[in-house]
């Protein structure tokens, strides 16, 4: 920051309250082979253990401010560009500090609240962006856990009136009636960690996603090495257009028809169960039906998402395409796979978010004839054997790593929420923590 950017520290209304311990467990760990019992958790209002502590800065033409928002669901803080002095009709901002309690005072409702990183360097909000401070009976870490729960979220949302843009703002001295539960600190402290450790494995997890899925993309790239390029309407015996149908909106559910989202037909990956309940599938022609094996891209989306293709791996009975999404029928059927990792690749990316039209604010739609006039390349059979073979296999492995992910999320939620209601108690060995949230979650 700035040294000429001068700082305003507004006193707390009231200081951070002294920690009340129940008794030993409260502040420090129980003797080896003792617990803190479960009686000495409480219900506690938030204003009992933390207080409002804003520090505004005044805003200065020369300075230079890294701003940050507040994502919804407790996913932590949103990192936006440095803003001028200059760019910004606000006159002072609030500064954000390490392991403050921050929230959207107008997207609370949402769930964007959070607890900012240790690690956190210069940042700033605006006055929307009230700031709090954790007394010595909540760590900040505890609380930040509570920030990732549903029944915080619900809280700030009864806490939320009015409906869409006039939905009334959350109030600090409103927030800090919200009552949570408080384990002694000694019993905070574990729950941290053991938190800590599942959300260590799945940054793993989550790493060797991100690094197969960048050796995939390299893999699929791999095919503009080929010397022919001919047309795609060279390839394809036609395309298919799926059909416009009204519904609900509810979510799909098992044995019902659906109609696919645009959203099923990602980047080289399709997900079945992104689609919406049909409640009469009468309407729909045989022609619109999804089937494994069937190449999919979608003709129209948003400006990044145009153009998306992939293979339909599985695929629930009754599914039907909607009119923003083709299936491409290929000449030769053994070019089904090869195609859909080619489409993939950046090369056809481009060439195909290129032919399409429109503005780069608004829907973007690419039609037949553009589509059929781009050129792929076409490896000769023997390369286009083990070029499909190492991209399926890639695929796969991407697809059991996202697997893992979501039962690893699963997991956590289902071990926070039993740390928190009580039912699932830290034992003195952590290893046999998991098994015994399995079988509350089951």
């Amino acid at each position: 920051m700035p040294t000429s950017t001068q700082r305003s520290r507004r006193t707390p209304t009231r200081g951070p309250p002294a920690s009340r311990p129940s008794s030993g467990c409260s502040s420090a760990s129980p003797p080896p082979g003792s617990r803190c019992p479960v009686s000495e958790w409480r219900r506690t209002a938030l204003g009992d253990v933390m207080a409002l502590d804003l520090e505004t800065v005044d805003v200065r033409d020369s300075g230079q401010y890294p701003v940050v928002g507040v994502l919804n669901r407790g996913r932590g803080l949103l990192y936006r560009q440095p803003i001028a002095g200059t760019e910004t009709q606000y006159k002072t901002l609030n500064l954000i500090r390490p392991g403050q309690v921050v929230y959207s005072r107008l997207k609370a409702f949402e769930g964007a609240i959070t607890v900012a990183p240790a690690d956190l360097g210069d940042a700033f909000a605006s006055q929307e962006f009230p700031t709090f401070s954790c007394g010595p009976a909540l760590l900040p870490g505890y609380f930040r856990l509570l920030t990732t729960t549903p029944d915080l979220w619900d809280d700030l949302q009864n806490l939320s009136t009015g409906m869409g843009g006039r939905r009334e703002r959350v109030k600090p001295a409103d927030f800090l009636t919200l009552r949570i539960p408080l384990p002694p600190l000694a019993e905070q402290r574990r729950i941290v960690d053991v938190m800590a450790a599942v959300d260590a494995q799945i940054e793993a997890l989550e790493a060797e996603v991100a690094a197969i899925a960048t050796t995939l993309q390299r893999a699929r790239d791999t095919c503009v090495r080929a010397i022919e390029a001919p047309t795609l309407s060279d390839l394809l015996d036609r395309i298919e257009s799926g059909r416009s149908q009204v519904t609900d909106g509810d979510a799909w559910v098992p044995g019902a028809a659906s109609i696919l989202k645009v959203s099923a037909v990602q980047h080289g990956k399709f997900q079945p169960h992104e689609a919406k309940f049909v409640a009469d599938a009468a309407g729909l022609p045989e022609i619109a039906r999804v089937n494994v094996g069937d190449l999919l891209i979608t003709r129209s989306n948003t400006p990044d998402r145009v153009g998306f293709a992939a293979v339909v791996d599985a695929v629930e009975p009754d599914t039907f395409m909607p009119d923003l999404v083709w299936r491409l029928v290929p000449k030769d059927s053994s070019l089904v796979r090869y195609l859909g990792h080619a489409l993939a690749s950046s090369e056809m990316r481009a060439r195909v978010t290129g032919a399409a039209s429109g503005t780069s604010m608004s829907m973007r739609k690419i039609n037949k004839r553009s589509l059929g006039e781009l050129r792929l390349p076409l490896m000769d059979e023997a390369q286009r054997g083990d070029y499909t073979a190492l991209c399926d296999a890639l695929s796969l492995t991407l697809a059991q790593l996202d697997s893992q992910v979501r039962s690893a999320r699963s997991l956590r939620s289902a071990v926070l929420s039993g740390l928190l209601s009580q039912q699932v108690e830290i034992p003195e060995s952590y290893d046999v923590l998991l098994d015994d949230a399995l079988e509350v979650s089951a």
